[in-house]
């Protein structure tokens, strides 16, 4: 099914995005002999908040919840409902971009380690490239105050995943999506229903990364080399891109 743009939470880019994603060099290696783009478990991202509710909206969420329980309309067990809610980050694998006009000097040092390379792309060439029995969502990051504002999460796990702390906001991040994978959830249909749940975190937990096959001629506009890589790289990148029929593929070195 690869890129679905329907589903209502998410924030579709409004014009044809200019987007970069920075790797080390292995990770362009990866690229190039797999010709797929990995998907990171949400769990395992730096930032502890990803996938979570907003402290303050948590806080709300709570108090609602504990009115309920006391007015009989449901179980104790929902007393921290919102604890429930950010425990369930491990069901949804993330792939990130920059979304960006221009190269960013934090952004070579921090994903790049200095002497990586950066792919320029589009959204339009993006959304060609992707080949997989996964639904895919796309979606801009909204940079929030986790600790004064309220958001509406409109009771969807997903709108969580298309926000993040304003702390994280010179990233500009444009990511893609993918939640309950088909990859791991077929294999439960085998599994006897009163085992599929814990049978389902086992998967999951054993499970950091999946990958999305991706065209790679499509997808690649042009390859940038760190501006602090050494020079000699430069020869190296085209060279091997061209064995892999990218020899027409704009190769430079960035003159930060």
């Amino acid at each position: 099914m690869a890129i679905d743009e329907s589903h209502p939470v998410l924030n579709i880019p409004k014009t044809d995005i200019t987007i970069w994603r920075y790797m080390d060099i292995p990770s362009f290696l990866s690229l190039l002999t797999n010709n797929t783009l990995f998907f990171i478990r949400g769990d395992l991202f730096e930032d502890k908040f990803e996938g979570t509710i907003p402290e303050l909206t948590a806080h709300l969420l709570d108090i609602e919840a504990r009115k309920e329980i006391e007015d009989g309309k449901i179980n104790r067990r929902y007393w921290n409902f919102s604890d429930i809610i950010n425990k369930n980050n491990k069901d949804t694998y993330i792939n990130c971009w920059s979304k960006e006009s221009h190269e960013m000097v934090h952004m070579w040092k921090i994903y790049s380690k200095e002497d990586g390379i950066a792919i320029e792309s589009k959204y339009s060439k993006l959304k060609k490239s992707i080949s997989t029995k996964e639904v895919v969502y796309p979606t801009e990051v909204k940079y929030v105050d986790f600790k004064n504002v309220t958001i509406d999460w409109e009771n969807n796990i997903l709108k969580l995943y298309t926000l993040k702390r304003f702390e994280y906001k010179s990233e500009n991040e444009f990511r893609l999506l993918i939640s309950h994978p088909r990859i791991l959830e077929d294999k439960l249909l085998e599994v006897d229903f009163e085992n599929r749940s814990d049978e389902r975190s086992k998967q999951y937990y054993r499970t950091p990364v999946i990958h999305c096959e991706v065209d790679i001629k499509e997808l690649i506009s042009e390859i940038d080399l760190s501006p602090y890589a050494p020079k000699w790289y430069l020869k190296f990148l085209k060279d091997l891109t061209a064995k892999y029929g990218l020899e027409d593929l704009s190769i430079t070195q960035s003159d930060l």
